[in-house]
Order: C-alpha cells, then sequence, then structure tokens
C-alpha cells in the first residue's frame, strides 16, 4: 500500500467556541483502561473552562481524549476499526441542557513505535515521553503489524497522543466534519495545532 506509513495526529481545530471537555468525577475511569470495556456505563463530561460565552457543539471534542459526534461515529463504526471502542458519552452544558449523541473514542492499541534516533523527545528516566519536537514512527517495527491492528493507535511511550492512519482520516474528512483537524506526522512542528 503506497501510503501505509501515512499517520496523523488528531487534535481540535483552534476554534475558542468549540468548548474543551471535563470528565465529571464520578466519570467511569475508562480513560486509563488499555483492555476493551465489557458492558461500559456511558462517559459523563461538562464543558471544561475557561468555557466560551457562545458554546458550539462541533463533530469532536478534546476531553483530552476524543469525543466525536454521530457523524463521525458512523464512519469508524462502519470502518469496524480493530482496538477502538466506541463508547456513548454524554455531555452537561452551560446551562445544564445535555447533550447526547456522542462517544468517547477508547483506544486499546498501544505500540511502542518511536523511532528513537530520529525523533527529538525529551525522555524521563522510565522510558516515557515528556515531551516533543518531532516524532518519528519506526516503520521497520510498523511493518510487524497487519495494517488493519493498527489503523489507529497510542504510543506506548507517550499515551496521550493519538494516530490515525490516512485511510481513516481520508474517510472521517470526506464527512466534512467539524471541529477536528488531523496533522501529519512527518510534517508536524511544535505548535503546528495552534496556527
Amino acid at each position: 500500500m503506497e501510503n501505509e506509513f501515512e499517520y496523523y495526529f488528531i487534535g481540535r481545530a483552534n476554534n475558542p467556541q468549540h468548548p474543551l471537555l471535563t470528565e465529571y468525577s464520578d466519570c467511569p475511569p475508562y480513560s486509563y483502561e488499555k483492555v476493551r470495556i465489557e458492558n461500559p456505563q456511558p462517559m459523563s463530561y461538562r464543558l471544561g473552562k475557561p468555557v466560551p460565552r457562545k458554546p458550539k457543539m462541533v463533530d469532536y471534542h478534546s476531553a483530552p481524549k476524543s469525543v466525536i459526534s454521530k457523524k463521525i461515529f458512523d464512519v469508524l463504526d462502519n470502518l469496524n476499526v480493530k482496538g477502538i471502542q466506541l463508547i456513548p458519552a454524554v455531555i452537561r452544558g452551560k446551562n445544564d441542557e445535555i447533550y447526547e449523541n456522542y462517544w468517547y473514542i477508547h483506544i486499546t492499541n498501544y505500540y511502542s513505535a518511536i523511532d528513537k534516533e530520529n525523533s527529538k523527545c525529551e525522555w524521563s528516566n522510565l522510558g516515557f515521553v515528556l515531551s516533543f519536537e518531532k516524532i518519528v514512527l519506526n516503520e521497520d517495527f510498523l511493518k510487524t503489524i497487519p495494517l488493519e491492528e493498527r489503523l489507529v493507535f497510542y504510543l506506548a511511550e507517550d499515551g496521550m497522543e493519538q494516530f490515525f492512519h490516512k485511510s481513516v482520516v481520508d474517510a472521517i474528512m470526506a464527512t466534512n466534519p467539524e471541529g477536528v483537524a488531523f496533522y501529519n506526522v512527518k510534517e508536524w512542528h511544535e505548535g503546528q495545532q495552534f496556527n
């Protein structure tokens, strides 16, 4: 496949009207699990601070994990992406209104896929990435995993950045979603998400 190793970070579009989300304290702790959740309870969120004066609910919100609308849900569900689980999410708005038809993307694929020689990262003593200027993925390692098992994944060394394969990105972007941005890993530079 021509684009076998073309990956993108997912993030929110830089629009101050699109609210960040915060988990309620009684929200199930699924975002820390690395396995599929059996019989999951819905995730519960509220608008994060600073709350926009006129918040606009869109197709993608960061919590800081990914929360998506039905539009993106339908794409991921139809693709039957291995290693993700789409868990219902309920969002409470500024005036206690309830937004349903949202889902949390629970990713269970974690791969140690950083090319340490060519990436520019600050590492902790425990071998985790604290920050990075540039990420290069280890294509030799990725070759050992069938593409259908690495369409969406986290780096085991980081656990925050979500990587989406170009084929998934193309399918999502074909729906003209609002609020989501994708950044090509090979072209990414620090601070790009704020431009």
